[in-house]
């Protein structure tokens, strides 16, 4: 049996990757995906973004890539928001700006069997976001194929990241799960989380295939000082989001 780690929503957290990658090791798993958002909020995405590219085998963009390298600046009407989006342009650089401009939409795996689809938001696009709360009808449609998602194959099991708050469904015979945030977590847990699925990796014969949500605590002491320290528009904001687990408004 293989183990994947699947990561998502780091978003400049530095101190909350590396409690992540140090547990993904003492684990002793070598292949880990990312869900994307990658970048955005916290201080440090281009640190992140470099040890992504090194450690992560696999990396579908999420809503914070597409802003980065797909909306003009000019086109960004909130001035905050427009001042963070030009802070963050300058701090990645254009190299990063470029593999971030090549991330795929999904990946699609066979795994004991199973058909798994694992990507940032939705089948429809980084921006269409799908909740724990939403009904049955709603979490359907995330095994439908699109122009977004291709048509490999239908899965049987999809999971994925944006919303920074972790559950698993399980729907008649499909199963759905979301992994939570690893630099972001909302919600009254606020610890960096990510998920591990064990099974028979490229494998089409049945066998046992599990999925595992972990949550653990970081120096969020050294991610507030990053923030303080970095200069970075809005840190305010950040810093209430990572100690607090609420939302910005």
């Amino acid at each position: 049996m293989e183990q994947i780690a699947i990561i998502s929503d780091i978003h400049g957290n530095l101190p909350a990757l590396e409690a992540v990658l140090n547990e993904i090791k003492e684990r002793n798993i070598d292949r880990i995906f990312c869900l994307g958002d990658m970048i955005g909020k916290g201080p440090s995405s281009d640190v992140v973004l470099d040890i992504c590219n090194e450690r992560c085998e696999k990396i579908v963009r999420g809503n914070h890539e597409e802003v980065i390298c797909a909306v003009p600046i000019e086109e960004i009407t909130n001035d905050l928001l427009r001042k963070m989006n030009e802070w963050h342009r300058e701090k990645i650089g254009e190299k990063r700006l470029e593999f971030l401009s090549s991330l795929d939409n999904c990946i699609d795996i066979k795994m004991s069997g199973k058909n798994i689809r694992l990507l940032h938001a939705s089948p429809i696009s980084v921006w269409n976001r799908i909740h724990k709360r939403d009904d049955k009808e709603k979490h359907l449609t995330m095994f439908e194929n699109t122009e977004f998602t291709g048509f490999s194959f239908v899965p049987d099991i999809v999971g994925y990241g944006d919303i920074h708050s972790s559950y698993l469904e399980t729907i008649g015979e499909k199963l759905l799960f979301n992994v939570g945030s690893v630099g972001n977590p909302l919600g009254r847990i606020v610890k960096a989380s990510f998920g591990i699925i064990t099974g028979e990796y490229n494998s089409s014969a049945n066998d046992k295939l599990e999925i595992e949500i972990v949550k653990l605590d970081y120096d969020k002491d050294k991610a507030v000082e990053d923030a303080k320290n970095s200069g970075i528009p809005g840190s305010d904001l950040y810093i209430n989001e990572i100690l607090t687990g609420i939302y910005r408004r």
